[in-house]
């Protein structure tokens, strides 16, 4: 048969009707709406109620530095938390535009960043100021393109952020660095969402320009005014800041 074959006209996501007030879409869309109008210092207080709530450990570990705390971050609970992911991302991003860092792209080494740089990727879309987002692995891989770091192609000269859930001693996040380096990338910030104060971030001051988010000495005493949890108050009772660190 002869004639043109029909062709499907997609309207824009704007232009879909939306039945309902109540309907989902309508919801999700109002919430990110406010979500991304919400103040610096708003989205900063509610992230902090959420690692208080979710991420502060009270109990004797040891720490990747092989050093034993009376106290964890376990910042991975609320960066895979829906709530959490978002704020972290914004929140990091609220920083960077308020100290008027520019990158072109934002990693770290994983495990820890892979969360937080994926949500900063697209929140940063939705907010209208794209930044990628790339992952360092430990060790470059044996096999198809034997890369280092995961993502988008970046140029030599790039300028990056190395971003990191918790600085304790500083020896991940400077490895992350110095990969980022000899991959011929430019670090213009270092990020952690948590500051343990514990030697790490002053040596990265000492050669970069680092942030925090929050020091852990914040959100232990915000912790406890939050207080625990009823499935965490058979735990071991909350230690003060001072003398938290024992050495191996």
């Amino acid at each position: 048969m002869g004639g043109n074959k029909p062709t499907l006209s997609v309207p824009p996501a704007s232009q879909i009707p939306v039945r309902g007030p109540e309907s989902p879409r309508r919801a999700g869309c109002d919430k990110l709406e406010a979500f991304l109008h919400r103040t610096i210092m708003e989205n900063r207080a509610k992230l902090r109620e959420i690692l208080c709530q979710k991420s502060v450990r009270w109990g004797r570990v040891k720490l990747s530095s092989g050093q034993e705390s009376d106290f964890y971050f376990d910042c991975k609970r609320t960066t895979l938390d829906p709530e959490g992911s978002v704020l972290t991302a914004k929140t990091i991003l609220d920083l960077l535009d308020e100290k008027k860092i520019s990158a072109d792209a934002i990693g770290g080494l994983t495990l820890g960043a892979d969360p937080i740089v994926a949500s900063v990727a697209a929140v940063s879309f939705y907010a209208g100021k794209p930044l990628q987002a790339f992952i360092i692995r430990k060790e470059r891989k044996t096999h198809g393109m034997q890369k280092q770091i995961e993502g988008p192609m970046l140029e030599r000269g790039s300028k990056v952020v190395i971003v990191d859930e918790v600085c304790t001693t500083g020896k991940s996040t400077m490895e992350a660095v110095e990969i980022a380096e000899r991959e011929g990338l430019e670090v213009t910030a270092v990020v952690s969402l948590v500051d343990r104060e514990e030697g790490g971030s002053e040596q990265l001051r000492g050669k970069y320009r680092y942030l925090s988010v929050f020091t852990g000495k914040e959100l232990l005493e915000n912790a406890r005014i939050h207080r625990k949890r009823p499935e965490e108050a058979t735990q071991d009772s909350e230690p003060t800041t001072r003398g938290h660190i024992r050495t191996t």
